[in-house]
């Protein structure tokens, strides 16, 4: 009977219903956020949400000239992460003609990122499995991915990561496509490298952010093409790929290839033509006057003038920044913040064990690094983003320090658009671990230790560290709201290691 029993957890463990599951369960903890969480939410909301408003007063996402009051934004005339403001204006358009209220308006749009976390991680799925990803690891991996804290707290947020974590997957799976097609038929994968072009060159107006995935996934199909030895235009296979297309398709890969370098080009290009950079500086556009309104630039700029212009220390070492910067990163992964940015540490149980799998799981694809690349070729494409966009954050975050002689902006949630690629690489290595050990009972231990870390996640992950964190000034102002997240919070807390007593 017992057996019968795991055998059918084991199955649904492994089944897409399980993963349906999971998408539930995001769903539920980013809905009560949504609807509970008191506006802004610390994530730059308020700025995403006022700049969607002004893009609504127009129809094309460029403004030329800057809008009166617009100082607390910082530029946005040069602003190169503006397509999901400009996006999410028509929503907003549309939620305006029916209700001016704006606590309505910032629910709905709420739900709507939502929905674009969830388009995210049906994408992500699809990625993983076309990477030959096993379907455990997949729904294992997207379960710890959503008890991450700050997961439904983003995926609740009008921010433009959500977006970008739609996009990142699209890219990755077309860069897998790309490479399959590639090596099974030998040819330049022309619809596929185009999708790419368009996808990445769009993903990366959506977020400065996210170029270094783009970067690392088009530099990645350029070195396979060239490693297989495909001539792109031998026997007109380009000529016979097209003329195979049907003609919308044709149409629409022309019209999507000229838009979205079209854009890239009046962003990118002219910023690096006018002022030599692909992100100008607020102050390079706009008189002080202007920028000093915009929170970030403010507060780097007292810095400059009232600390690092009177410091006689030395430039601070980068070595010393590297620890500062793994801790601060994974520390605002599992802490609580709040709308006016005040925040609570992390829960003890979720926190060390997440250090200590994410450790342990870093020093295996070390050890097994050429049997991971063996086992699965993907890894490596995986493996080139990871290494490329986690040096290009270091790289910002230490050229800051140095600047300015803090650590400012150190965000873990950055590293949210490539964590199922992350958790591939450490699942796999795991799996490789646990089978070297085992061996017989590999399957048993495997599901073992996942309860295992399931058990300690859950004692705080996900929305349970907000709750158990929080204040009633955390929540929307309205006395029901309040009051039955406190009596939640004094039922739960008791219940969770590192909690408070009695809920207080």
């Amino acid at each position: 009977m017992f057996k019968k029993i795991t055998e059918n957890i084991k199955t649904f463990f492994c089944s897409k219903n399980f993963f349906f599951v999971v998408i539930g369960l995001l769903v539920v903890q980013a809905v009560w956020f949504a609807i509970c969480a008191r506006y802004p939410m610390a994530f730059d909301e308020n700025y995403h949400f006022g700049i969607i408003k002004i893009y609504s007063k127009q129809l094309l996402p460029f403004i030329k000239s800057t809008p009166a009051n617009s100082g607390a934004f910082g530029d946005i005339t040069r602003y190169d992460s503006y397509l999901y403001h400009y996006l999410m204006s028509f929503p907003y358009r549309f939620i305006e003609f029916f209700t001016k209220n704006e606590l309505i308006q910032i629910i709905i749009l709420r739900f709507i990122n939502i929905g674009m976390f969830v388009a995210g991680l049906f994408l992500f799925r699809k990625t993983l499995r076309d990477a030959n990803i096993k379907e455990p690891i997949i729904n294992f991996s997207f379960l710890m991915l959503i008890f991450i804290p700050i997961v439904p707290f983003l995926a609740a947020t009008i921010s433009y990561d959500n977006l970008a974590f739609v996009f990142a997957p699209l890219v990755v799976d077309l860069a897998i496509l790309c490479i399959n097609q590639i090596k099974a038929k030998h040819e330049f994968p022309i619809k596929y490298f185009i999708l790419m072009l368009i996808f990445g060159s769009l993903g990366s107006l959506v977020k400065y952010a996210f170029l270094p995935i783009f970067v690392a996934a088009f530099l990645y199909v350029i070195f396979i093409l060239i490693r297989s030895h495909v001539v792109i235009f031998k026997n007109d296979s380009i000529i016979k790929q097209i003329l195979s297309f049907k003609k919308i398709t044709a149409i629409l890969l022309c019209v999507g290839l000229i838009v979205s370098f079209g854009l890239i080009i009046e962003r990118y290009g002219v910023n690096l033509a006018v002022y030599h950079k692909l992100e100008p500086d607020c102050g390079e556009i706009h008189p002080t006057e202007h920028c000093i309104q915009y929170g970030p630039w403010a507060r780097n700029y007292n810095i400059k003038q009232n600390i690092v212009a009177n410091d006689p220390n030395p430039d601070p070492s980068p070595i010393m920044f590297i620890p500062v910067w793994a801790s601060g990163m994974f520390y605002r992964l599992y802490f609580a913040i709040t709308y006016n940015y005040s925040n609570d540490p992390p829960l003890p149980l979720p926190f060390i064990s997440a250090i200590i799998v994410a450790s342990v799981g870093l020093v295996l694809c070390l050890i097994f690094f050429r049997k991971l690349l063996r086992s699965n070729n993907i890894l490596v494409l995986f493996g080139l983003i990871i290494i490329i966009y986690t040096a290009s954050l270091f790289y910002v975050n230490l050229s800051e320090y140095i600047k300015y002689r803090e650590a400012l902006a150190l965000n873990g949630r950055y590293f949210i658009i490539i964590m199922p690629l992350i958790f591939a690489w450490l699942a796999s290595a795991y799996e490789i671990l646990l089978g070297k050990i085992f061996r017989r009972q590999f399957k048993n231990s495997a599901y073992l230790f996942a309860i295992v870390l399931l058990l300690l996640t859950v004692q705080g992950g996900g929305m349970l560290t907000y709750l158990v964190r929080s204040k009633g000034s955390w929540y929307f102002q309205d006395k029901s709201i309040v009051s039955f997240n406190m009596s939640l919070k004094k039922t739960i807390s008791p219940l969770i290691v590192g909690g408070e007593k009695n809920g207080k």
